[in-house]
């Protein structure tokens, strides 16, 4: 908001604070979200599958050594285990990433929804990754940083790599525009 000094009653002080109508204001869920490659929703569930086995890997050879009946572990196992890729798959539906003219928003979650928006003028850089398993199913991810923070402040995930790669080029030549 543009502080302004009111000229109207020097006494009433030297800004005035404007108020919005929230109803006014552009809806992001009314934008068209770029949405993740398919491929990234395949990836995920890899992932937890391979966790899954590492898992099952370690309690298995305790359950043995104990001579615990495998359906007493198992069954809470498979009941976490298959709420996790349910949420994995449903989640992903939520996914998606935009630009605008002024920033670039990002929105995750299904359960918990997150919306982040970082606007242009505070963006400070951009990185470009690739994890052994996004290298398997030719996935990447772009991470946007603001000042000062050590983390990313959005992390675009699940674009294929020529994606990413231009993303991160435009993203880098919005940030020297602003600098």
């Amino acid at each position: 908001m543009d502080a302004t000094v009111n000229q109207e009653d020097p006494k009433e002080g030297l800004f005035s604070n404007t108020r919005l109508d929230p109803a006014q204001l552009p809806r992001v869920e009314a934008a068209e979200m770029y949405r993740p490659e398919p491929d990234y929703l395949y990836m995920r569930l890899t992932s937890l599958g391979l966790v899954a086995l590492l898992i099952i890997g370690g309690l298995l050879p305790l359950a043995l050594s104990q001579n615990w009946a495998w359906y007493y572990w198992l069954l809470p196992y498979l009941v976490v285990g298959g709420a996790a890729f349910f949420l994995e798959w449903r989640s992903f539906k939520e996914r998606g990433y935009m630009l605008r003219e002024q920033d670039i928003t990002y929105r995750k979650g299904w359960l918990f929804q997150s919306v982040t928006s970082v606007p242009f003028n505070r963006l400070q850089h951009c990185e470009y990754s690739q994890g052994p398993l996004g290298k398997l199913f030719d996935l990447a991810a772009v991470k946007v940083f603001t000042a000062g923070g050590a983390s990313s402040d959005v992390t675009v995930q699940g674009l294929s790599t020529e994606r990413a790669q231009e993303l991160r080029n435009y993203l880098t030549q919005i940030s020297s525009r602003h600098a």
